[in-house]
């Protein structure tokens, strides 16, 4: 089928002119569309007498524009000749019967486009131009509704061009428009218009900018309206509105057209839809932050397991040794006090050994429970031996910190296991942390003050005897 596009070289100079032949351009391809898409007969009819119709309006237009014009009175009378000769040939057209048959809808636009492509061409452009040289008789004997051969060629090579042209883009899954120097897009391909759900012939007067999402939109008009100042090959993604409703993620590839002599015509761009790339995107990017999320859960649970007591589930050692070393950090800087309480349960050993170590754990953990609730939120307790507990005591002086031992001791006291029917007891060293002094000593004072406690009978407190004090 032959199709045909609008062009600013068929441009005749008469603005209401151009309007109507531009007009004249869409029923025709209006025309084509419709036997290209196997319409029904009466609808390509109905398109037929659209444009005997408007056909009709514009040659009273043109014609009135021909009396004006200083041409011999035969070259006139030749022009509205042509003018009936056309009608009478669509009206042929218009009642046969067999418009939809391949072979025969061929001619029929073959016919049309010819016809308007000569019309344009040859004879309102002479009748501009001889208007132009304000009442200059034209060339004798030189017909005004014919072409040159050279036109002739041009104009079929044009013809064949905008017809492949056409039926590629047609039928190619990629949404393709054209655009002009002034950005107006007056070219859409079936794919782009099939898309959104408006007809073909409805592509030129729609506002596509309608169907770009509105968070897209601002970004995709600052870089086509950037593109005419500085034609270069550039890239776009947005959302189109589908005719569903739906919005589709689309690339586009947008080029500059630019003629022989390096002149900017305009733009041509072709968008693929990438909605499934973008749908992997989203659920790689989930699975990303799933997966993060399970691996810092995963290391937070690590990093609990290298710092808890497995058995009691306090502190370990290694959890002690790094919250002493915080916390003595902090009291240089603010001068704050800071105290330990070293705990260790007394005749453990015989709890294993007539027991059995089930018992010798579950004392243990009961102890650790005990020891949990005289603590506040910012008190650390941890265990660092088999039978031996820390307590570190932030914000605490030592008189303090002594009381918070016996409570912790009497607490203890009252523990009942029934794996060990026997009364469980701790004993308790207290020290207070002095300037200059490493963690180390700081609690080797602490385990000093435990011994004498044990010393002294066990099921007691005492406390460090070194600078801050004594028992």
């Amino acid at each position: 089928m032959s199709f045909f596009y609008w062009n600013k070289s068929f441009e005749v100079g008469v603005p209401e002119i151009d309007s109507q032949h531009r007009r004249l351009v869409e029923l025709i391809n209006a025309l084509a569309a419709a036997i290209a898409t196997r319409g029904t007969l009466p609808d390509v009819q109905l398109l037929c007498a659209h444009l005997m119709e408007y056909a009709a309006l514009h040659f009273t237009d043109e014609e009135e524009l021909l009396a004006a014009c200083p041409l011999p009175e035969a070259e006139k009378e030749r022009h509205r000749n042509a003018h009936r000769e056309f009608v009478n040939q669509v009206q042929e057209i218009f009642q046969r019967t067999d418009l939809l048959q391949a072979d025969v809808a061929e001619q029929v636009l073959e016919f049309l486009v010819t016809w308007l492509i000569s019309h344009i061409l040859g004879s309102d452009k002479k009748i501009v131009q001889v208007m132009e040289q304000k009442g200059q008789q034209p060339v004798p004997g030189k017909a005004l509704f014919d072409i040159s051969p050279v036109e002739k060629i041009l104009v079929g090579a044009l013809s064949e061009a905008e017809r492949r042209f056409r039926l590629i883009t047609d039928h190619t899954p990629v949404l393709i428009w054209v655009t002009d120097t002034e950005g107006v897009r007056g070219f859409a391909n079936r794919t782009w218009s099939d898309f959104v759900g408006i007809s073909a012939d409805a592509v030129a007067d729609s506002d596509w900018r309608e169907f770009i999402h509105p968070d897209d939109l601002p970004a995709y008009q600052a870089l086509l309206s950037h593109l005419p100042e500085y034609p270069q090959a550039a890239e776009a993604e947005y959302r189109l509105r589908r005719h569903d409703g739906n919005y589709h993620w689309f690339l586009e590839k947008i080029l500059p057209r630019i003629d022989s002599d390096d002149k900017f015509m305009g733009l041509i761009a072709s968008a693929t839809d990438i909605s499934s790339i973008k749908q992997a995107e989203i659920l790689l990017d989930n699975a990303n932050h799933e997966l993060e999320q399970e691996v810092a859960r995963r290391t937070a649970q690590l990093e609990q397991m290298m710092l808890t007591d497995q058995l009691t589930g306090v502190g370990n050692r290694r959890l002690v040794t790094m919250r002493l070393a915080e916390e003595i950090i902090r009291v240089q800087r603010y001068h704050r006090p800071l105290s330990a309480i070293f705990f260790d349960l007394d005749h453990f050993k015989r709890v294993n050994d007539v027991y059995g170590h089930a018992a010798g754990d579950a004392v243990l953990v009961g102890v650790a429970d005990h020891l949990k609730t005289c603590l506040r939120e910012s008190d650390l307790l941890g265990r660092i031996g088999g039978e031996e507990f820390v307590v570190l005591l932030p914000e605490t002086g030592i008189a303090v910190a002594m009381k918070i031992a016996e409570r912790m001791r009497s607490l203890v006291a009252l523990l009942q296991v029934p794996q060990f029917p026997e009364t469980t007891t701790v004993s308790a060293g207290v020290a207070e942390w002095t300037p200059d002094e490493t963690g180390e000593d700081f609690l080797h004072r602490a385990d000093l003050a435990l011994y004498r406690a044990k010393e002294a009978g066990r099921n007691c407190c005492r406390m460090d005897s070194g600078p801050v004090g004594s028992e």
